[in-house]
């Protein structure tokens, strides 16, 4: 996925930040927290949403970790920049789709998530995935 690699490098390039708040607001795209059982979300975690005016949302749930916030941003981000056809998509731990893999993959390396082999030596892929703070089924797309 080359491609994505450099949307991000573009990304950081132009606007000097890998922080996906940063990103968020430098490309207009807005961010609503709402409660898990708001309408809008439908138990999803997040929406990403874009209107006929090209207006863009990322709508999230409130009551999440700061860090998996963070990567489910980044996910939804990717789905903005990867898939810019795409009008509207929800983030969930069962996804496996072709567009929600870019999502991930895109999350992941804009995460720029380093591994300590030492620090992780003798862990599961559970107990890596709590560690390094992004959701197990994300990393074992890539592991596997």
């Amino acid at each position: 996925m080359e491609w994505i690699d450099n949307i991000i490098l573009g990304l950081i390039d132009k606007f000097n930040t890998r922080d996906v708040y940063e990103l968020c607001d430098c490309l207009n795209i807005k961010i609503v927290k709402l409660p898990f059982d708001s309408i809008l979300l439908r138990k999803k975690d997040a929406l990403y949403y874009r209107d006929y005016k090209d207006n863009e949302i990322i709508f999230i749930n409130n009551t999440l970790p700061l860090s998996l916030e963070k990567f489910i941003l980044a996910h939804e981000l990717g789905h903005a920049l990867c898939n810019p056809n795409l009008l509207c998509a929800a983030f969930t731990f069962s996804n496996k789709g072709k567009f929600e893999k870019q999502a991930n993959y895109f999350a992941f390396k804009l995460s720029n998530i380093k591994f300590d082999e030492v620090a992780l030596m003798g862990m599961s892929l559970e107990q890596i995935a709590a560690y390094i703070e992004i959701p197990y089924k994300v990393l074992r797309q890539f592991i596997l």
